[in-house]
């Protein structure tokens, strides 16, 4: 099966999105990880968390997804 950028390109911005929606300032990333993210249905480690934040917004999100309806 062949590997397609975009899609992990979508995965990440949904990720971040939902991260975005439940973090609070006193809440840990790993309780996100644990306890926030599974009831959205996203499983991943929180490593993969870290190396989605260490991404900047530019290389997950496309120009295209602004004008998507």
């Amino acid at each position: 099966m062949a590997y397609n950028n975009n899609n992990k390109n979508k995965h990440i911005a949904l990720v971040m999105e939902v991260y975005h929606k439940v973090k609070q300032p006193d809440r840990p990333d790993t309780k996100i990880v644990a306890f926030d993210l599974p009831q959205h249905n996203i499983h991943i480690s929180y490593r993969t968390l870290m190396n989605y934040k260490a991404k900047k917004p530019s290389e997950y999100l496309t120009q295209l997804s602004l004008f998507a309806v």
